[in-house]
């Protein structure tokens, strides 16, 4: 992928982050707020009616044991004729048993005969007796059991269930009263069916700890939701600046969550990011100054020919220079050409079987004249022999041309170039060693940089772009090879490269993957 398109991407995925809501902190305190408060609603709610439910049974349970025992008080005292209103000491202790049980389990307990009217009531304990009955009670004398009731207790043996008397809703409990074989009258206990004290309580304890521990939860999830949007929003910063071209912000890590993981993805692009923008200002300014140099030197000489500053007898030489840096703007152009075709991964590979070693005598014959100008000794071609692979022709011959040309450039006078090519059985090895000027340690790992010059402090090479070797690596790599620079004493420099002796386009995979 070339730096255009890997700006271009970067760039995307910060506008996508720009992109991100500003009151996303917001949405998950709400989202946060309304599934407690749901799940309170519904703690609440079960938890009221199950204590309801428990109240209600409890109620309805003391209603059925004390009727039952008053029930059993009466059938063993009183007979036919005393269910009446009429005045009796043990009428009166019946009265007095009524309030007492009415007001402990808060209920309007009373008797009725056998036509529902109430004869004995609570209100009529501690009474005298007026002209041989009791005093009017105004609550219950007006008020008597539906037939409806009389007869469910009756035929039923007991009746508990809700009812609506005098216009309101209560619990009715009631049993018959039997004597000697014959019913006599009946028990009724009433409690209204409205909310209990026990359930009033219960509710006023739950909704005061629910209001503490809604604050508790409403501290507990801002500061959640701050600690899982603040990275959020550190890269939302980040990103605004990385849109402006400044990358030097980074994310702050804490913890190793995914919000960490995430983080830590986002330095690591921001780190690409800042590698590429170097990269390109790098690549602007060398490739600037590249071809400034070549056009400034011949545009000099040209309009020293065209206003006759270059005497007519020096005007070969000088248009033998501007050929010259033609040629080099040429080769500039297509060595640019074919870098950001290959990392674009555009350049058409044309794979065939062929013998390498002979590729590589006839590139060393194109160097025949420097060679000999530099008298300089070829080492090992005499144990040459056929080694066959299977790659692009062209591509490998520029790989090659590249490296011997690096190797000729760098030879001194009188020197040596050692060329070894070994066969094994997967791969191929060829390794070109020169004399001459070696390569520092702290340079052997940058060599393969575009634009970048081991010799540029001393201005051995001022004519190269700095790009052989680069496309030297990508060629190789692109046949699913590899290449590695060495340099074992100050005076010789050595490039091995390793290739397939089978077809394998290693770039081309990556590019499909890209895509």
């Amino acid at each position: 992928m070339s730096i255009k398109s890997r700006i271009k991407a970067a760039r995307q995925s910060v506008a996508d982050l720009i992109l991100m809501k500003t009151n996303i902190f917001t949405k998950y305190f709400i989202l946060f707020t309304a599934i407690f408060l749901t799940l309170l609603a519904v703690l609440g709610t079960s938890l009221f009616v199950l204590i309801n439910n428990y109240s209600e049974n409890e109620r309805t349970r003391l209603l059925r044991e004390n009727t039952a025992a008053i029930s059993g008080t009466i059938e063993s005292t009183m007979i036919v004729q005393d269910m009446n209103k009429k005045y009796s000491v043990e009428k009166e202790l019946i009265c007095e048993t009524l309030a007492t049980v009415s007001k402990s389990i808060d209920a309007d307990v009373f008797v009725c005969d056998v036509e529902g009217n109430i004869i004995l009531c609570s209100e009529r304990a501690g009474t005298s007796p007026l002209f041989g009955g009791f005093f009017t009670c105004e609550k219950h004398d007006n008020m008597s059991m539906s037939d409806y009731i009389l007869s469910s207790v009756y035929q039923q043996g007991e009746i508990v269930e809700k009812a609506g008397i005098r216009g309101e809703q209560y619990f009715v409990v009631g049993r018959p009263i039997v004597s000697n074989g014959y019913i006599i009258g009946s028990v009724f206990a009433l409690t209204n069916t409205g909310v209990q004290s026990l359930v009033l309580n219960f509710l006023r304890i739950f909704l005061i700890s629910a209001f503490f521990c809604l604050i508790f939860a409403f501290i507990c999830i801002y500061y959640l939701t701050k600690k899982m949007v603040t990275p959020l929003q550190q890269m939302s910063s980040a990103a605004k600046q990385f849109a402006v071209g400044d990358f030097s912000y980074r994310v702050k890590i804490k913890g190793n969550d995914e919000l960490a993981d995430l983080g830590r993805a986002f330095n690591d692009m921001a780190d690409a990011l800042d590698v590429l923008e170097s990269s390109r200002r790098s690549f602007v300014s060398n490739v600037s100054h590249e071809l400034k140099t070549p056009m400034t030197s011949i545009a000099g000489f040209i309009d020293g020919i065209l206003d006759g500053t270059i005497p007519r007898e020096k005007q070969d030489y000088y248009l033998e220079i501007v050929s010259t840096e033609v040629r080099r703007l040429s080769r500039l152009v297509v060595s640019m050409l074919n870098m950001s075709k290959i990392e674009s991964g555009d350049l058409e590979m044309k794979p065939s079987n062929y013998d390498i070693s002979d590729q590589i005598i006839h590139i060393l014959l194109t160097f025949e004249q420097k060679i000999e100008n530099k008298n300089i000794e070829i080492r090992g071609l005499e144990e040459f022999k056929p080694v066959y692979i299977v790659a692009d022709p062209d591509m490998i011959y520029q790989a090659v041309y590249n490296l011997f040309d690096n190797a000729v450039k760098f030879t001194n006078d009188g020197g040596y170039i050692d060329v070894r090519l070994t066969e094994r059985s997967s791969d191929i090895e060829l390794s070109i060693k020169n004399s001459g000027t070696g390569i520092k340690a702290e340079e052997l790992s940058r060599v393969f940089e575009r634009f970048y010059k081991v010799d540029k402090s001393r201005s051995l090479d001022s004519k190269g772009a700095g790009l052989g070797l680069y496309i030297v690596k990508l060629m190789i790599e692109m046949h699913g090879g590899r290449i590695i620079a060495r340099s074992d004493s100050e005076d010789t420099a050595e490039f091995i490269f390793n290739l397939p002796k089978q077809f394998s386009p290693i770039y081309k995979k990556e590019k499909s993957s890209h895509e």
